[in-house]
C-alpha cells in the first residue's frame, strides 16, 4: 500500500509474499491445477520499475510458490495493448503456450480488472473481497485465499449465467464509445457530395458484409435517396464471373461493366478489409485500385487494422477490436450501426421512414 491505496512494489525491498499464500496454493497444485500469475505492471513503461527487479520478482514467485509462470503487461493504458487487464491477452495467451482450457480455469483476483480480464477470457471469477473493490462484482465474492481456495476444490461451483452475454453487450458498449464521430461526420459529408453530383454508391461486401451491403443498398435508395447498387444482389452476373474470370477479378469485372467512373463511389464493408498479403479479400482489392483508378470515391466501414481499405480509402470508419476472438461478429454488427446512422443523419436522410411517420401521425391525432 502506497499513500492509502493498493499499489505494485517498485523494488525488491518493496516486495513481500505473504505468508498464508503459500499453503492454500499447494492445496490448488496437490489437487492437480497448474497455477499462473497475470500481473499489470504499468510502472515500467513510466520508467518507475527496473524491468530487470520485475524479472527477480517473478523469479521469487516462481521459487516459493508452485506457480509455473508469472505473466506480467509492461505497457501503460496509452499503449492500447491486448494483455493489459482487463483485455484477457494476458490469459489467451497463457491458454495458448501451456494448453489450458479457459472455460475450465479459474481467476482469483481483488480488483475490477482481474474479474472483467477473466470474464472476457471466458474464466470462472472469484473476487477477493477488500475494502477498496466495494461494489465490484464476479461469479463468486469471497473474503480471502482459503474460501477461495475451499469454493474451488468443493467443485460445488453453482451453475450461473457464464457471462458471455455481459461481456458481449459490455464491449458493444466500449465499441460504441470508442467510435470516431469525426469520421462518422466525414463519412456523411462524402456522401452528400455523392448524391449531389449524381454519382451511383456500388456496395462491396464477402460473406456476412455481403448480406449487409445488400440490406444498406436498400436504405441508400430508400431513405438517403441515393442511386445504390449491391454487386452481390446480382447473383447470375457474379457467379458467371466467377465461373470464368475467377474470384479474384469478379468484383472488378463488375464495376468496369458498370462503367464506374469519378462521379461514382464504392462503400467496401469487410471484416479485415482485404489483403493480398494474406490472400484474404483479394476481390475487394482488386475493385478498390479499379474505382481508383477511375477516380471513383472510396468509402469503407471495416474491422481490425482496416487493411487495405483502410489505407486508401477517402473515408474509412474502422471498428475498433475489444477483444480479439470477436472481431467478426462485432465489426459486422457495428456496419449495420454506423449505416443506419448514415443513413437516418439529418444531413442525408431524403426521405421518412415508415414507422416512426407512423408515429408522428398518431401523435398528431392525440
Amino acid at each position: 500500500v502506497r499513500d492509502g491505496v493498493p499499489s505494485s512494489p517498485r523494488t525488491l525491498d518493496e516486495f513481500i509474499l505473504c505468508e498464508s499464500l503459500d499453503e492454500s496454493l499447494r492445496r490448488l497444485s496437490d489437487g492437480g491445477f497448474r497455477l499462473f500469475v497475470v500481473s499489470n505492471q504499468p510502472d515500467v513503461a513510466r520508467g518507475l520499475l527496473d524491468p530487470e527487479a520485475l524479472t527477480q520478482m517473478g523469479d521469487r514467485i516462481c521459487s516459493t510458490l508452485p506457480i509455473e509462470a508469472v505473466h506480467a503487461c509492461t505497457h501503460d493504458d496509452r499503449d492500447l495493448c491486448d494483455c493489459r487487464k482487463p483485455r484477457p491477452g494476458l490469459i489467451q495467451n497463457i491458454a495458448e503456450q501451456h494448453g489450458i482450457v479457459l472455460g475450465e480455469s479459474y481467476i482469483i483476483g481483488d480488483s475490477w480488472k482481474d474479474v472483467e480480464a477473466g470474464r472476457r477470457a471466458g474464466c470462472r471469477e472469484i473476487l477477493l473481497r477488500r475494502p477498496y473493490n466495494d461494489g465490484i462484482e464476479a461469479n463468486h465474492v469471497v473474503s480471502d485465499m482459503v474460501e477461495a481456495v475451499d469454493l474451488i476444490l468443493s467443485g460445488n461451483w453453482e451453475a450461473q449465467d457464464d457471462g458471455h452475454a455481459h461481456e458481449y453487450l459490455h464491449e458493444v458498449q466500449a465499441i460504441a464509445a470508442a467510435l470516431d464521430t469525426a469520421v462518422l461526420r466525414h463519412l456523411v459529408d462524402a456522401l452528400i457530395s455523392l448524391r449531389a453530383r449524381g454519382g451511383r454508391l456500388f456496395l462491396l461486401g464477402v460473406g456476412g458484409s455481403a448480406a449487409n451491403a445488400s440490406h444498406a443498398a436498400n436504405d441508400f435508395r430508400k431513405i438517403a435517396g441515393l442511386e445504390a447498387y449491391c454487386l452481390t444482389d446480382n447473383v447470375a452476373e457474379l457467379t458467371a464471373r466467377v465461373n470464368d474470370d475467377g474470384w479474384e477479378t469478379a468484383y472488378a469485372a463488375w464495376l468496369k461493366g458498370s462503367r464506374i467512373s469519378g462521379r461514382d463511389g464504392v462503400l467496401v464493408m469487410s471484416v479485415g478489409g482485404g489483403s493480398t498479403e494474406r490472400g484474404i479479400s483479394t476481390s475487394l482489392v482488386h475493385a478498390i485500385d479499379t474505382a481508383r483508378r477511375a477516380g471513383a470515391t472510396v468509402l469503407g466501414i471495416v474491422g481490425r487494422d482496416g487493411g487495405y481499405t483502410a489505407r486508401v480509402a477517402d473515408v474509412c470508419v474502422v471498428v475498433p477490436s475489444v477483444n480479439p476472438s470477436r472481431v467478426t461478429p462485432h465489426t459486422e454488427a457495428f456496419q449495420a450501426v454506423v449505416w443506419h446512422l448514415v443513413v437516418s443523419h439529418p444531413s442525408l436522410r431524403a426521405h421518412e421512414m415508415t414507422w416512426e411517420t407512423i408515429q408522428q401521425n398518431d401523435k398528431a391525432v392525440e
